[in-house]
């Protein structure tokens, strides 16, 4: 391999050349929009109007050129200055012997779905011969008993399951610090200095062996690498808006990846997961402090990857994104609603990054870009609207009394050379990179893995009108995103529902207030300026009709194969064994995890708790818990309190005791009855037990 820094020059004329396309590319349209102007609109809105325009034209041509870099490089048999491509291929059969540790973090997450994909992952290794490799643990921020109970108990099944020489931890924080990045930084700080490396998944990641194995093979021949990032493709998509999501990803993504990491080198980013860390520099040189900025920029830093990725840079280690490391997948948001959610974290995370910006110092100017560019993925959506009522106002200005399409042509000369020019301009670049990645497919053989050339180019277009469609919902939604954010108003960070749709009443109850503003905002502009209704429909419309089509993209399709991908036809080993693990045997219907705790005497009996006996004050305080949830029933606890049931032994014991021996009036009666019945309908499973050696199930045991 070259020596460490032969490649900074060549990422330097490639972003130099990025530069001037974006640059030029910018410039001709400023001076083609500005000749499409009114003369009679006043200096200032029109000089607003062309920063506006300025910057989003820059923005959307900064997509459009890095998925032309990713298509020449493609063209060209791959980059050759790529990690992968100056270490060689993958050595098959040589085993892990670097200590390697696998972490998940989680929190609220579905439990079977995240547990039989971490299963799948270890499985996986097994098959490939690389047992007893690494050790996995499964980190959990989880404060709902019923969750981190199930939790327990599942990791405790996988476990009895696996052969001698693997390992499975579980780990939950009582104190959940810092979100992710605190729950990442306890596990370091109990057990990083054993392992050397450490790959870092989501809760709905999936990693093959042969991933695994060649990220770690990457890292023992790059000493420099601190970082190498994966691009992670969608699956297991069943919504109509997850295979919309996963087409996108499997047909464009693959020149996006290949441009990016063709600009960024060995400076790219660090997307949070699906990714290998070389431990000691990132402990060293990645923790983060809490911000003590106003407002927004004060607390936890909440998107901590890419600003560790800077910080491994200023320590002088490189982060490398590698799109040839296949292997690598995550899952879509099932519905609209459910990306949003995310986005509305991820957007006052990336806002974060403003105070950053000014307060860290000696990070590259690769980083700080993509700290930019981050950013404006959001402040994007308000300067579009912003964008739209200022060419609204200016093309008011103009003598005629129809104007031309606002932001486009403001000008009452629409059939002018310059307008024409312009729109073409705009759609090659918002287009430009779909076309692309077609040609991509069709030059390299495959159009076949998407059903052929034609039904290719039949989901492209399919795929194109639903995205125009969802643009001014995302354009809303974000704005008011990046208003709660300047509010600095509070924002859950639960975890994702990972599968599942909306109900019509959902949808409506979710998109009620955006339907009424988007209706009040289209009256007002019908009842001021009717000229302007018609270019205002197609911004309007889709938010009019986002209940429903929210709705509608939540269902499942008819057709598995609508929107076909290759892993339709041609399933990777891991996601076949995620699909295929049966999940823990526990109905919900019976009892809730917490409520098997307590009546059952083989929970109620553990007696090899780490957690010490209470005494005095928290003595008192645990007896008044206990006593009030054998009074009341589990409701009226917290889940914190409950919690602090379930982590003491003698607790727990108490209320064993008082729940078997509740009187008629009792929550726990009922509980008992709905016990009894489900035995009558049918034998209980088999439910392993977490820290208890013992074989008796819990049913068995209090039948």
């Amino acid at each position: 391999m070259s020596k460490a820094g032969s490649w900074r020059p060549i990422a330097f004329r490639r972003r130099f050349l990025l530069f001037v396309l974006v640059a030029a590319q910018t410039l001709a349209g400023v001076l083609l929009f500005a000749q499409t102007v009114p003369e009679q609109a006043g200096s200032g809105a029109t000089t607003t109007l062309l920063a506006v325009f300025g910057v989003l034209f820059a923005w959307i041509g900064v997509g459009f050129w890095t998925a032309v870099f990713g298509f020449v490089a493609l063209r060209f048999g791959g980059d050759p200055w790529s990690l992968s491509s100056r270490t060689g291929p993958n050595k098959r059969g040589k085993p892990i012997s670097a200590p390697t540790a696998v972490v998940m973090p989680i929190c609220h997450e579905p439990v079977q779905r995240t547990l039989t994909g971490l299963k799948a992952i270890i499985r996986d290794l097994e098959q490939q011969g690389q047992a007893g490799c690494v050790d996995f643990y499964l980190l959990s921020d989880s404060r709902d008993p019923d969750v981190w109970l199930e939790e327990q108990a599942t990791c405790e099944q996988i476990r009895r399951e696996l052969g001698p020489h693997q390992q499975l931890f579980y780990r939950r924080r009582n104190i959940n610090l810092n979100y992710k990045s605190g729950n990442i930084a306890d596990f370091l700080r109990r057990w990083g200095r054993r392992y050397q490396y450490m790959v870092v998944l989501d809760a709905d990641s999936l990693l093959s062996a042969s991933c695994i194995t060649r990220l770690v093979e990457l890292m023992e021949a790059r000493p420099e690498a601190g970082i190498i990032q994966t691009t992670p493709r969608l699956a297991r998509a069943e919504t109509r808006f997850a295979r919309l999501q996963q087409f996108a990803n499997r047909c464009y993504g693959r020149l996006y990846s290949a441009g990016l990491a063709a600009i960024q080198l060995g400076e790219a980013t660090y997307w949070g997961h699906n990714a290998i860390i070389r431990v000691a520099p990132f402990m060293a040189h990645c923790g983060l402090r809490k911000l003590r900025g106003p407002g927004l920029f004060r607390g936890p830093v909440l998107s901590h990857d890419f600003i560790e990725a800077a910080l491994m840079g200023r320590a002088g280690y490189e982060v490398w994104l590698e799109p040839a490391i296949a292997g690598s997948f995550e899952e879509s948001p099932p519905t609209l609603e459910d990306d949003l959610i995310r986005d509305r974290r991820w957007c006052r995370g990336n806002l974060q990054h403003l105070w950053l910006l000014a307060t860290m110092g000696k990070l590259r100017l690769a980083h700080r870009m993509a700290l930019v560019t981050g950013i404006l993925s959001y402040l994007a959506s308000p300067l579009w609207l912003v964008f739209l009522g200022l060419s609204g106002f200016v093309a008011l200005a103009g003598p005629s009394a129809t104007p031309a399409l606002p932001g486009v042509m403001a000008t009452t000369e629409a059939g002018s050379s310059a307008g024409a020019l312009l729109v073409s301009m705009t759609a090659l670049l918002l287009f430009g990179p779909r076309l692309l990645a077609v040609g991509d497919h069709w030059l390299a053989g495959r159009t076949a893995r998407f059903g052929g050339l034609f039904r290719l180019c039949a989901n492209t277009f399919l795929e194109t009108l639903a995205a125009l469609a969802l643009a001014p919902i995302r354009m809303l939604v974000h704005t008011l995103h990046v208003v709660q954010a300047v509010l600095n108003l509070n924002v859950g960070w639960q975890g994702q529902n990972r599968s599942g749709g909306l109900s019509p009443g959902l949808s409506l109850r979710h998109y009620g207030l955006l339907l009424a503003s988007a209706a009040a905002g289209l009256t007002l502009i019908h009842w001021h300026a009717p000229t302007l209704t018609p270019w205002a429909l197609p911004v309007m419309a889709p938010v009019l009709l986002a209940p429903a089509l929210a709705y509608w993209l939540g269902r499942t399709p008819r057709l598995g194969t609508w929107l076909q991908v290759p892993e339709d036809e041609q399933t990777t080993r891991v996601i076949k064994l995620a699909e295929t693990t049966g999940p823990l045997s526990h109905d919900p219907g019976r009892l809730s995890w917490f409520e098997q705790v307590v009546v059952s005497p083989v929970f109620a009996g553990i007696s090899d708790y780490d957690a010490l006996p209470a005494t005095g004050k928290k003595a008192r305080a645990l007896a008044r818990l206990v006593d009030r949830c054998a009074i009341e029933g589990k409701q009226a606890l917290s889940h914190r309190e409950l919690s602090l049931i379930c982590n003491h032994p003698e607790a727990l014991k108490a209320l064993h005791w008082r729940a078997w021996h509740a009187s008629h009036e009792s929550p726990w009666r009922e509980v008992l009855v709905r016990m009894a019945r489900s035995l009558e309908r049918r034998p209980p499973a088999p439910v392993s037990l977490p820290r208890q050696p013992a074989a008796l199930t819990w049913a068995e045991a209090a039948s």
